[in-house]
This record gives C-alpha cells, sequence and structure tokens, in this order.
C-alpha cells in the first residue's frame, strides 16, 4: 500500500525532529556541557551503591511518556531514570525497556576509526559529579585522548583522593601517589636508620680511627709519617666534633688548624681550606643542612659529619696525601673498637647498607685501600709504604678513575681523590637493576613505558605516555633529592579500625580504577622486598619500620592485583573497591605517621614535608652563567575515562607537575626557596603535550 503525500511529509517531519533531537543533545553534553552540569543538581545524598545516584537529577528527567524519551536519553540519565523507576514508578515493562535500551547503547561505548579507538564521552554514566569540568577545550580534550589534567591548588596527591571520597566521586588511583609514598618511606628508612643504627656506628668509627691514627704517630720514628699519621687525627676529629659537638686530642700544629677548618664550616663560605689540599678552594656551603636534616640536632650534625667524610678527600695525585690514605686504610684494616670488634667490619656494614640506598660508589675509597692491604697481607706501616705497595695503589687508582666516570656533585679540591665514603655512580642502566634501592627504583621509572594493545584506549595515545614521561621525571627528582634527605617514631605504626555497631548498615561500594601500569607496580612491589632484606641482612630493622614495610607492601600489593584484573577484563573485589575509595586518607594517615606522628591532620603538618614541591639543581651547567634546575610544583588533576563492568566513567585522580627553570650560577636554590618563588618563577614544560 502506497503512501500518501501527505503521510509522507509527516513522517519525514517526524524522522527530522528525532535526528534534530540527538543531534541537539550531543551539543548540549559537549558543546555546553557546563550548563548542562549546572542543571544536574549538587551532589547526592542518597545511599545507593550505584554512584549515589542524584535523586534530585533523576526527577529531573522528563517521564510523563517514555515510550517517545529512551531514544533521546543519555546512558546516564537512563541509569537514573532506572534508578527512580525502581524505587518509585515500579513497572517491571519500563525496566526491561530501560535495560534494553541501556544494553544497545553499552555496543556504543567505544568508537572505532582507521587507526584509532576512542572511549565515547556521552556514554559516562557520572558527568554530573563533575561539576568543575566547565571549560570547552577540558571536554574537547577529553573527547579526544579520554583524559584531561588540569592544575590543582593542593599540596599533596593524597588530599584529591580525599577530595573525590567526599564527593562521591571514582578515584583514579596513580602511579604518581605510590611514587610520591615510596619516597616518603625511604625518606623514614634512611632517617631510622640514620639516627638509630649509622650515627653509632659513624661515632665509633671516627673515635677508634682518630685513636689508632694517634697511636701510629706516637710509634712512628720518621718524622714524615709522623706528621702523616697526625694529619689522620686531625682529618676524624672534624668529623668527630661534628657528629658529636666534642673535641679530641690532637697533635702539634694541627690543634689550630682543626679549630680553623670548623670555623670555615660554619661560616659556609667558598674558600681555600685549612687541613685539605690548598690548591684550590672548597665550597663549603655544601655543610648547610636542609629539608630532613634540619628537624633534630643529631640529623644536622650526622649531615655535616657525613659530608665531610664524603667529600673530603685525599689526592690520588699527591704523595704524601695517598700515603696519607694508606696509613688511614691500614688503621682501618687492623684497629678494633673499645669492645673488641674490627674497625673494619663495622666500616663494610655501614658501607654495605649505604650502598644499597645510594648505588656503589664511583671513587675510589678507603675500604679498597684497606681490601687492598687485606689481601697482599700487609699489618705494618713499613711493608705498607713500601714502594711495591705504592705502585699496585697506583694501578688501582689509575683503572678506577678509567672504569668509572666521576659524577661527584660538588666542586672538589684535587683529581683522582680518594674518598673515605665516596659519592654514588647511579648510572641509568647497569647489568643488575636490583643492586641498589635507586637502580630498582630506576627500573620502575623505565616500567612506565612499556605500553601493549591490552591496555586500556586512553592509556594507548602518545598524550598518555607523555604524562608517564612526566611522571618519570618528577620520580626522578624525587630519587634524587632522597640521596640528600635521609622523625619520630609512632607508638602504633598503623591507625587502630574503629569498631562498627552491629546494625551499622554496610558501607555502599564505590567504584575505582588502578592505573593500568602492572609492570611499575610489580617493580615497586619487588623494591620494596629488596628494601626489606637488606635492612634485616644487615641488622637495621626496627619493630616500627618493618610494620611499614609491611604496610607499604599490602598497599602496592593490592593495586597490583587490581591493574592485573583490570587487563584481564576481571571484576575487582569488594575489599579493593574500598581500598581505593579510601585511599587519600589511608595514605594522609601512613604518611603523618612516617614524618609528624605526633599530629592527626595534615593541615597542622609543618616544615618542607607539607607540600609535594622540591628542587634539584643539575650537576652540569648549562652555560658559563646559568644552571638548570629540575623541579616539582603542586598538583595537577587528572580526569579519565574508564570501563568498569561494562560502563565508561570519569574518574578522577592526582599527578605531579615537572618543571625546569634556569637561574644564574651564583644562585643556590633550596626546597625552601623554590616553595616561596616558585608561583612566579617557574614554566611548565612546553614539550610535555598532555591536555593541561
Amino acid at each position: 500500500m502506497m503512501l500518501q503525500p501527505e503521510n509522507e511529509f509527516t513522517e519525514y517531519i517526524e524522522k527530522l525532529t528525532d535526528t534534530l533531537m540527538k543531534y541537539f543533545l550531543h551539543i548540549i553534553l559537549t558543546g555546553l556541557f557546563g550548563l548542562f552540569l549546572a542543571a544536574c543538581g549538587s551532589r547526592s545524598n542518597s545511599k545507593s551503591t550505584d554512584l549515589f545516584i542524584n535523586e534530585e537529577h533523576t526527577r529531573s528527567i522528563e517521564i510523563s511518556q517514555p515510550e517517545q524519551n529512551l531514544d533521546l536519553l543519555t546512558m546516564q540519565e537512563l541509569r537514573l531514570l532506572r534508578n527512580l523507576a525502581f524505587t518509585e514508578l515500579g513497572g517491571d515493562s519500563l525496566l526491561d525497556r530501560i535495560d534494553l535500551r541501556i544494553e544497545q547503547l553499552k555496543k556504543e561505548n567505544f568508537i572505532y576509526m582507521e587507526d584509532d579507538t576512542i572511549a565515547n564521552i556521552l556514554n559516562i554514566v557520572n558527568l554530573y559529579q563533575f561539576r568543575e569540568i566547565t571549560r570547552q577545550e577540558l571536554m574537547d580534550d577529553l573527547a579526544m585522548f579520554n583524559f584531561v589534567a588540569a592544575p590543582d591548588t593542593l599540596l599533596q596527591l593524597f588530599q584529591v583522593y580525599q577530595r573525590n571520597d567526599l564527593l562521591e566521586i571514582p578515584n583514579f588511583v596513580t602511579t604518581d601517589l605510590m611514587a610520591q609514598l615510596s619516597h616518603i618511606y625511604e625518606n623514614y628508612v634512611l632517617r631510622t636508620v640514620e639516627e638509630r643504627f649509622f650515627a653509632p656506628m659513624l661515632t665509633e668509627l671516627c673515635l677508634t680511627l682518630h685513636g689508632a691514627s694517634v697511636e701510629q704517630a706516637n710509634r712512628a720514628a720518621q718524622e714524615n709519617v709522623k706528621d702523616m699519621a697526625a694529619y689522620n687525627a686531625a682529618y676524624f676529629a672534624v668529623a668527630y666534633h661534628l657528629l658529636t659537638g666534642k673535641s679530641l686530642r690532637i697533635q702539634g700544629s694541627y690543634q689550630s688548624i682543626v679549630e680553623e677548618e670548623l670555623a670555615y664550616i660554619d661560616q659556609l663560605e667558598n674558600r681555600r681550606p685549612a687541613l685539605l689540599d690548598k690548591r684550590t678552594n672548597f665550597d663549603y656551603s655544601i655543610f648547610k643542612p636542609f629539608g630532613h636534616y634540619t628537624r633534630t640536632t643529631l640529623l644536622r650534625r650526622y649531615y655535616k659529619a657525613w659530608k665531610w667524610l664524603q667529600l673530603a678527600p685525599f689526592c690520588g695525585d699527591n704523595t704524601t696525601q695517598k700515603q696519607q690514605a694508606v696509613l688511614l686504610a691500614l688503621a682501618l684494616h687492623t684497629a678494633k673498637t673499645k669492645n673488641g670488634v674490627s674497625v673494619l667490619e663495622v666500616y663494610s656494614n655501614l658501607n654495605g647498607a649505604m650502598n644499597w640506598f645510594t648505588g656503589m660508589p664511583t671513587n675510589i675509597s678507603i675500604l679498597d685501600l684497606a681490601n687492598l692491604l687485606k689481601k697482599e697481607r700487609i699489618t705494618n706501616v713499613t711493608a705498607a709504604l713500601d714502594a711495591k705497595f705504592l705502585n699496585k695503589l697506583n694501578a688501582m687508582i689509575v683503572n678506577t678513575a678509567q672504569r668509572n666516570q666521576s659524577v661527584v656533585k660538588y666542586p672538589v679540591t684535587c683529581r683522582n681523590g680518594i674518598y673515605f665514603f665516596p659519592q654514588p655512580a647511579n648510572a641509568d642502566v647497569a647489568a643488575n637493576m636490583d643492586a641498589s634501592s635507586y637502580l630498582k627504583r630506576l627500573d620502575c621509572i623505565q616500567a612506565l613505558q612499556y605500553q601493549t594493545q591490552h591496555h586500556p584506549v586512553f592509556a594507548q595515545k602518545l598524550p598518555w605516555q607523555r604524562t608517564n614521561l612526566e611522571t618519570a621525571m618528577a620520580f626522578r627528582v624525587k630519587m634524587n633529592h632522597d640521596l640528600f634527605i635521609y622523625g619520630v617514631v609512632p607508638d602504633h605504626p598503623e591507625p587502630l579500625p574503629i569498631p562498627s555497631p552491629a546494625d551499622t548498615l554496610p558501607e555502599p561500594i564505590r567504584l575505582g580504577y588502578v592505573e593500568p601500569a602492572l609492570p611499575f607496580w610489580t617493580k615497586l612491589r619487588e623494591w620494596v622486598e629488596l628494601t626489606d632484606k637488606t635492612l634485616n641482612d644487615h641488622q637495621l630493622t626496627t619493630d616500627t619500620l618493618i610494620a611499614f614495610t609491611e604496610r607499604l607492601h599490602r598497599y602496592i600489593t593490592i593495586l597490583e592485583d587490581a591493574a592485573l584484573k583490570q587487563l584481564n577484563h576481571e571484576s575487582l573485589s569488594d575489599e579493593a573497591y574500598r581500598f581505593m575509595a579510601h585511599i587519600g586518607d589511608s595514605i594522609e594517615q601512613f604518611t603523618i605517621s612516617m614524618i609528624e606522628p605526633e599530629i592527626d591532620r595534615w593541615d597542622w603538618a609543618t616544615g618542607t614535608d607539607k607540600s609535594i614541591s622540591i628542587i634539584e639543581k643539575q650537576p652540569t651547567a648549562i652555560s658559563s652563567d646559568s644552571v638548570i634546575y629540575k623541579a616539582i610544583g603542586d598538583v595537577n588533576a587528572i580526569y579519565v575515562v574508564v570501563e568498569i563492568d561494562g560502563f565508561l566513567y570519569l574518574t578522577k585522580g592526582a599527578k605531579f607537575s615537572y618543571h625546569e627553570i634556569f637561574m644564574p650560577q651564583e644562585i643556590d636554590l633550596k626546597d625552601e626557596d623554590w616553595k616561596e618563588i616558585r608561583k612566579n618563577m617557574y614554566q611548565h614544560q612546553e614539550w610535555i603535550t598532555t591536555p593541561l
């Protein structure tokens, strides 16, 4: 039967109207998104487990003629309508029709193109929760890349997740969050072992080696040997005074020289040293404690003493100083503490543990000389200063210089220096990435670049790889910072649980998502396990440190398991979702426990740790009059479209912001300076084109 012209025109008008209505709906969601969100109402007080559906917004949906409106509703509106239909409207027929339409729209979750796939933002089910996204360019980037980052005013990454918890927003748990927590944990471990173990061991070393050097001087028949031993005694007298504030007996003219050297250290100026080789200036500003070293008197003293022993060298090119180093190595090889313990054993234990945290040394050390003496079975001064042994030492110095390129970051007073505690050589590539904490965390950074076709669509896009690059560079700044920031131990390593009344309703399950960087989570867990093994091997553990290590390991294991299940398209457990929902509070409590356990909330935190922002000076100048600083600013918020159980959700997480700034050579910025001036001085890296 043929249609009449009038009927054909009516049918055409109906189809055109339907098409225009759908097109108009797309414009509302993508072009006038701010107005749409404003009409959605405030966050809900409902206790539904389905992302806390907003009842006020649900009632705003026109349902007087649902049979004519279902095809025009978005996925979000259909889910809201289903919630209302289930609770108030009733009618299995309506519910069935809504479910059918939802299943139809699920097939449109992704838009497949010839060389790309993107998530369809029109199918996001919780857009009403993000009233802060009102700028058109943010929506454009969200539609194109399925994620967008924006600057935030918060000082800590976990604060973004605490705000999400308050607003009932699904969390996107980033690698940045746990990278920051690992940085706090590393600092806590170093501070703990330094105050509890390293400081007493170092005090014993300085005292014993000073005494052994004095004994060498007293027994020496030759004046030059007597003077060299007296020099070594003065060398350790400086370190011992820096560490304890106490003075040791010093022979002859070295008394005034030690006092002069200590005065230079207090003045923090660049000048010719009193005790060290006098051919060049020495930068005494390196003795100014900063960061966590300013927390306690012991840490401040430890910082100065360690810097002296690490950076005040014996010059391998100077015959006298080389012989002084040999005498010191001989004392290290033969002396014993007042308890009868070999001082070489004490030194080796301290040095071995420190090598785990900082990496293997790049320069030749006094320990190398002591081991060479031990290998040659030399136990007296005459054999140690014999030309035969000195020739072997010269060969070792040359081989070490050829094998290792020096990475000492401060001006030194001689070439081929022999150090009591050499600085680490942290190469970016090593045969064994498990050899040190630094290399293992560097392994975590490299794992951020691993990508497979099984990753979610947002993680396969170039801007996401650049976001990972920004995270990696910021994490690297944190790692380098840990080498210089090594207080109070809480009574309870983890907050005691608050029992719920028996008649309390179970907590609703709020969904969340873990950044799908599975290799990163795996290597970060391995780093914690290796750190725990090292601490146990060197007997550097405390009950609280053990508890903190177990806690961090548990956190990472949960996230690693969640990332694996997400990549395999498996559902997560309720426990995993609860952990993600409250991860902000968990990280805050954990961080407070490791930094300022005497406070209850982060608002009361003080000092440089209150913000994640830090700054690091590059060791190599870019020109004769300027240097480059790498820095982390305040938090960036990131919004990511993810698929959970067949539905698209907009989630929110926190990321680092990485910056590079150029400064004149004469200006030396520290964390405290950066926190004061960063708002006016930094420029964000333009070559990182993550949507911002």
